[in-house]
């Protein structure tokens, strides 16, 4: 066999004493597929036929004529569909040949040689649990602020990150004093991990940091902490050496010895005697493999700072006694030279700046209808929202924007809205509903569509199902009050919609979300028109090309009302962004001219989301059960449920979306799970959830 990765022909020829077969695999990158083609000569027809059930892990011969009368079939038990499937061509000379071409579509990313060998394994392992061989799935990169549960200082340090970072690239997380000691933030996507206070740190915290450490983890302490106070303090040039390894080098190596211990006492008598001081240790470990570098700096009327890294697990961490008014000053530079120091990129930028809104309805007459709207004053919460028709805004002006008040610009349909970055004129003729999405603001520059849309809700309750859109959100809200990365070029909308209490989503408000992950990916695959675009659902609110990289996520949120509840969802998926992972675009099929449009997008999803919730109310929740098994990317996968360690299998979703799994201990034990309320990957640390 011949592999050429990328694009790439296998070809196999056996032969034996009375028969020929010969087969051929080409392979497309884009849709993990590849096609196929079986030729057979003779009495090997059907071990060919066993040689296509092999490479698709099936086990069951008479599956394979089955395949062949039914045209195309799903294999249950293996990693491929056969999506194509043509036989009973004869090859001249022999009334026994047969000649058939089989496409199959793998889940996976990539195969290798082991992707054809038959599978013995009746699951497969979910990416959380995987070993370090597994192809981890790609997020954009975080950075995590602990500042021990002072939120005025996350504040002005996540302020002083936005002129530090490109917006599209890194995302921020404020690490709580109890997601620091339990929650699953040691992975490949921290970027870094910044810890402005460690009074309250206790061992579990530091045990979670030196396994970070371990894993090629970059660590920046700003704060006057324990380790440098020791280590000034300390008259002995042996046990300043220990609270370095201890803290995070290696006790074990012999490389940072007598010559690392000579090295401190040098250069803090050096420190006392001048309050200055800049000194360098490098030393290998030419038995481990290991090699080490430390840097003691500090500049006159500046803070202590110490530099530690450890090329054996590409893994850094500065240690600085500077205080927050250092850290933040404005021209200080400790917090970019730290940056740089382990990695991160940093980019003098400057945040950008709200803007005001506008404001259309598919028909004027609608906005002419609409009960309860005020014009020329304040109304709604926080944002609070400033409407004033076009006609008027010349004569009258508008207020300014800020982070407390949205002005909107109302515009009639015929209205000149050329200079907008929204295209109304393509969301408005690829809108077909009925009640969602008719009415659109839109703001350039937002703080967060989800605020913006409970205001306009708050303010017009007789609005039922307006989207607000951002083309870019500054403060962009994911779970748990993370932040949202909310690149330029993402479609980031947020809708709302009410349901009667006599309705059947009443009674299961969150399935909701649910079905809005169904109507997004069903609304890509049919503006690409291809049923196999790798567009998938991560339970239970992100969306993944395949398994390799996020491409989007969703947020819901519920509140009730007389008549019923007020459910809004906030989403946000990469359209034509390649940062900070990947978008839609680039996961059209190579040749293709076919392109993705925000717009486009936004409209067919509103169109979907209406329609699977009228077969959701028609037919009942299997009806879309259904199609939300094709999509997602669980089933039959291992999990481990957290406070009964014990492992279980996944069955699907229960009434309520709680993932419904199956004990692998006891498999006539079956039960609801959900995630243990951690802000960084909802599919660890699963617990069992008492389902009344």
């Amino acid at each position: 066999m011949k592999f050429v990765f990328g694009s790439f022909t296998t070809l196999l020829i056996h032969k034996a004493d009375r028969g020929v077969f010969s087969w051929s695999v080409k392979f497309n990158p884009v849709y993990n597929h590849f096609t196929l083609r079986l030729a057979t000569i003779g009495r090997f027809r059907r071990a060919a036929a066993g040689w296509a059930m092999m490479i698709g892990g099936f086990r069951c011969w008479s599956s394979w004529s089955r395949c062949i009368s039914v045209g195309s079939a799903f294999f249950p038990q293996s990693k491929c569909t056969a999506i194509a499937l043509n036989s009973s061509t004869h090859v001249p000379g022999s009334s026994n040949d047969m000649l058939c071409c089989i496409r199959l579509r793998y889940r996976s990313l990539f195969f290798s040689r082991n992707s054809f060998r038959r599978s013995y394994t009746p699951t497969r392992k979910f990416h959380s649990g995987a070993g370090r061989s597994q192809k981890a799935m790609s997020k954009p990169p975080s950075i995590l602020v602990y500042t021990g549960g002072h939120d005025e200082l996350y504040s002005r340090i996540r302020n002083s990150l936005s002129r530090l970072i490109p917006a599209d690239r890194y995302t921020v997380f404020h690490l709580s004093a109890e997601a620091m000691k339990k929650q699953p933030w040691v992975e490949p996507t921290t970027a870094c991990l910044i810890v402005a206070d460690t009074s309250e740190l206790d061992d579990h915290a530091w045990a979670n940091m030196q396994h970070y450490f371990n894993q090629a983890g970059k660590i920046i302490f700003v704060c006057q902490n324990r380790l440098l106070a020791s280590l000034t303090t300390c008259e002995s040039s042996k046990k300043q050496a220990d609270m370095i390894r201890m803290a995070f080098g290696s006790r074990d190596s012999i490389s940072m010895g007598k010559d690392f211990e000579h090295f401190l006492k040098k250069s803090l008598k050096t420190l006392s005697k001048h309050g200055q001081v800049n000194t360098t240790f490098h030393s290998k470990d030419f038995a481990g493999g290991m090699s080490y570098s430390v840097v003691l700096t500090k500049a006159k009327d500046m803070p202590l700072f110490l530099y530690m890294e450890n090329s054996a697990h590409q893994a850094s961490a500065i240690f600085s006694d500077a205080t927050s008014e250092q850290l933040l000053a404005a021209d200080s530079l400790i917090l970019p030279e730290s940056l740089s120091r382990v990695g991160v990129k940093v980019t003098e930028c400057t945040p950008p700046t709200l803007t005001q809104g506008v404001m259309m309805a598919q028909d004027d007459s609608i906005l002419d209808n609409m009960m309860g709207v005020r014009y020329g004053e304040e109304i709604g919460q926080t944002p609070k929202l400033f409407l004033r028709r076009s006609e008027k805004v010349a004569e009258q002006g508008m207020p300014d924007v800020s982070e407390n008040l949205l002005p909107i610009e109302v515009l009639s349909r015929d209205s000149d809205h050329s200079g907008s970055d929204f295209n109304f004129s393509l969301y408005f003729s690829c809108l077909r509903t009925r009640n969602l999405g008719r009415i659109v603001v839109y703001v350039p520059v937002a703080t967060t569509t989800m605020d913006v849309n409970a205001s306009f809700c708050d303010a017009i309750p007789t609005c039922d199902g307006a989207v607000v859109v951002a083309g870019q959100q500054i403060h962009g809200k994911g779970r748990g009050g993370n932040e949202f990365v909310s690149p330029v070029g993402a479609a980031m909308f947020t809708v709302s919609t009410s349901i009667p209490n006599s309705s059947s989503l009443a009674k299961t408000p969150s399935f909701l979300q649910h079905i809005f992950a169904v109507a997004l990916v069903d609304a890509v695959r049919r503006i690409s028109g291809l049923d196999d675009f790798p567009l998938r659902i991560k339970w239970p609110n992100d969306f993944y090309f395949n398994r390799s990289h996020k491409v989007g996520g969703l947020l819901a949120t519920a509140r009730f009302r007389d008549d019923g509840l007020l459910i809004s969802i906030g989403t946000g998926i990469n359209v034509t962004n390649s940062q900070p992972t990947i978008c839609l675009n680039d996961m059209v099929p190579e040749g293709s001219s076919m392109k993705f449009q925000i717009e486009e997008v936004i409209a067919e999803t509103l169109n979907r989301f209406e329609y699977w919730m009228n077969m959701h109310e028609m037919k009942g929740q299997n009806e879309v059960l259904k199609v939300y098994y094709e999509y997602w990317l669980h089933s039959r996968e291992e999990v481990t449920i957290e406070q009964l360690a014990e492992k279980g299998i996944i069955r699907g979703l229960d009434k309520c979306g709680y993932l419904q799994v199956r004990s692998k201990s006891n498999p006539s034990q079956i039960f609801s799970v959900g995630d243990n309320g951690n802000t960084f990957d909802m599919m660890k640390g699963l617990i069992r959830h008492k389902i009344r």
